[in-house]
């Protein structure tokens, strides 16, 4: 088998202790996208294993801004690429949907996100979320001297919610990352856990909380791994509600706790702690019901029996979509006329290419360098067409001083605060045949009432001045890990790069607090 994500490195990762060790061989090969995320690399490291293995799926868990996937197939058609969507509640709209466009399966653990994607034409396979009994399984209870504890890290809803249990007088343990940040929790932070000190925590507690929050938004929840795990760990769990739990078969005061807010929480805490058996009939009913419906073996079971026997089987609704290109005279690009999904006409901006518009799926100017190609387009329009949208927003890369940088248009930003947009270079925005024959490339007096999809990851480089660079870098430069960055700028001596990264992150949070 071939696995491709982020973190594969670490055998305490949820991917590598759950689906790697479920369905793995022995003779697998790992590619962590942290360590290698160049396309030449990982397409090479493939072509070496498949010389002594004779492989048919590679699994690949999708992650942020690489791009292999997009020249894939064409490198191993042989090769069947099912793309795991971890955290499509809250990464769909922005970057799953334009990744299933160039999976042969493409799997999603949100049901209500089935329809959407239908809709699109194109077809998910729901995979719910599962465990593996071999890496959480139970121990022995004698000793349950914890009360309520949490496994994960500090941020959001997950933050309020503790905090409220230790103003209320309950005796909880956190372990995790970022706990020890705040004054008043550290005290009740009990560290970092490797696998097995988790699997003693959880048999040490009598309530183990489980917070299903994605996200520092509240209203982004559904069950996550934690939730089986749990379970596959004969452990009692009390948990925040999601609609997900019926998908699951798991019923409050059943085979599960569930608590609606803050008071619920709390008031079930008190009752299950005093209240044993109770505590130990629920955490046997959930075990019995994940080891027979919810292992990870089960789910790629039915994943790889749906592509023995069916091909790549949806057309996305932007087939042989009609895509104007309008650009200046002498301007570098990589787009081809030439492409059975797209009907690509380009024109000089010199002339009357306003009669095209309107006929025009989508339309885009090049009024400077890039390596847009039609890859670039092919998504583009997939988010024009899904969304409806007047325009739609591609993150890119630009250069400064021999130096890579992602300019990232986060829409949650960008969003309360729309001006920002006006400072983009044309060739990562193209707009609605429509709006174009309406308004022109118009962006200032319009923006605010604009339909606007955005694409959460790059594909391609602008070529722009060291001003505009710098000005966009000041705004919208994704830097990676920056205080990583910084200290090795430091140790390497390399004041005027620490300074320059120093001035961009503070200038990013100045702005970002004044919205």
């Amino acid at each position: 088998m071939i696995f491709i994500g982020a973190e594969l490195s670490d055998p305490h990762a949820h991917f590598v202790t759950n689906i790697i060790a479920s369905i793995g061989t022995g003779e697998d090969l790992i590619i962590d996208l942290l360590n290698i995320n160049d396309s030449e690399m990982i397409f090479a490291k493939i072509t070496s294993h498949l010389h002594n293995h004779d492989e048919q799926f590679v699994i690949y868990n999708a992650y942020t801004d690489e791009d292999f996937f997009l020249t894939f197939k064409e490198q191993f058609p042989k090769l069947r690429l099912i793309t795991v969507f971890s955290d499509d509640e809250w990464r769909h709209t922005n970057y799953d949907r334009y990744l299933a466009l160039y999976s042969d399966i493409f799997t999603i653990a949100v049901k209500n996100n089935l329809q959407i994607y239908e809709d699109y034409g194109l077809s998910p396979f729901y995979m719910k979320w599962a465990c593996n009994p071999d890496m959480f399984y139970p121990l022995a209870k004698e000793h349950q001297d914890i009360d309520v504890s949490f496994i994960g890290a500090a941020y959001g809803q997950r933050i309020k919610y503790i905090r409220f249990l230790i103003k209320s007088g309950i005796k909880v343990n956190v372990f995790g990352r970022g706990w020890d940040k705040y004054a008043d929790i550290r005290s009740y932070w009990g560290g970092y856990l490797t696998h097995k000190e988790m699997l003693v925590v959880i048999a040490r507690s009598k309530i183990n909380l489980n917070f299903l929050w994605t996200s520092a938004d509240k209203e982004r929840c559904t069950v996550k791994g934690r939730t089986l795990e749990l379970a596959a760990s004969k452990a009692f769990q009390l948990s925040n509600f999601t609609d997900e739990f019926i998908n699951y078969g798991f019923i409050n005061g059943e085979n599960i706790a569930l608590f609606e807010q803050q008071q619920s929480m709390l008031e079930k805490i008190r009752y299950y702690l005093q209240h044993n058996n109770e505590r130990e009939v629920i955490a046997l009913r959930a075990y019995e019901h994940v080891l027979k419906h919810h292992t990870w073996k089960h789910r790629f079971y039915e994943v790889f029996r749906c592509l023995e026997n069916n091909g790549r089987a949806f057309s996305p609704i932007h087939h042989r979509s009609k895509i104007l290109v309008i650009a200046d005279r002498g301007i570098q690009h990589h787009i081809n006329t030439k492409d059975d999904r797209l009907d690509i006409k380009i024109v000089d901006s010199a002339s009357d290419w306003k009669k095209d518009a309107v006929e025009m799926d989508g339309a885009i100017y090049l009024d400077c360098d890039s390596t847009l190609d039609n890859e670039g387009l092919y998504m583009m329009v997939f988010g024009l067409l899904a969304d409806k949208s007047d325009m739609v927003v591609a993150n890119f890369y630009t250069n400064g001083y021999g130096e890579r940088y992602w300019i990232r248009i986060v829409d949650r930003i960008v969003e309360k605060k729309r001006l920002l947009l006006c400072m983009l270079p044309a060739p990562c925005l193209m707009f609605s045949g429509q709006y174009l024959s309406k308004n022109g490339f118009e962006l200032i007096s319009r923006v605010h009432q604009m339909n606007i999809s955005y694409i959460e990851y790059p594909s391609f480089e602008i070529s722009l001045s060291y001003y505009q660079s710098r000005r966009l870098r000041l705004y919208f430069a994704y830097h990676g890990d920056s205080r990583m960055n910084f200290i090795t700028y430091l140790y390497g001596l390399k004041f005027l790069k620490a300074l320059s990264l120093g001035v961009d992150k503070i200038f990013q949070k100045l702005q970002i607090d004044n919205l």
